[in-house]
């Protein structure tokens, strides 16, 4: 039951980011998720190539856009879900 009720999110690092660099990720699309006490969540999806709608932006791997996630913010915070992570973990 527990497992059911953990977070799959965890905030984007430079770790994920040097991970998906050395995976040869290209770019990586950033959806809204939603706002909360007036915090945007975005999750950041690796290698991504299609935008299905507004809400929705596609970055470069090495864009600065990219490089400008990992710093903290009080209005933002930028998400990867834990399938996004698996190669990770092995």
């Amino acid at each position: 039951m527990e497992e059911q009720h953990r977070n799959p999110y965890q905030l984007f690092t430079q770790t994920i980011l040097d991970n998906w660099k050395k995976q040869n990720v290209a770019y990586i699309k950033v959806e809204e998720l939603s706002t909360i006490d007036n915090i945007t969540f975005f999750e950041i999806i690796p290698d991504s190539v299609l935008v299905d709608s507004a809400n929705e932006m596609l970055y470069p791997i090495e864009s600065d856009n990219v490089d400008d996630m990992l710093i903290p913010s009080k209005n933002a915070r930028f998400l990867v879900h834990k399938i996004y992570l698996a190669d990770e973990d092995e």
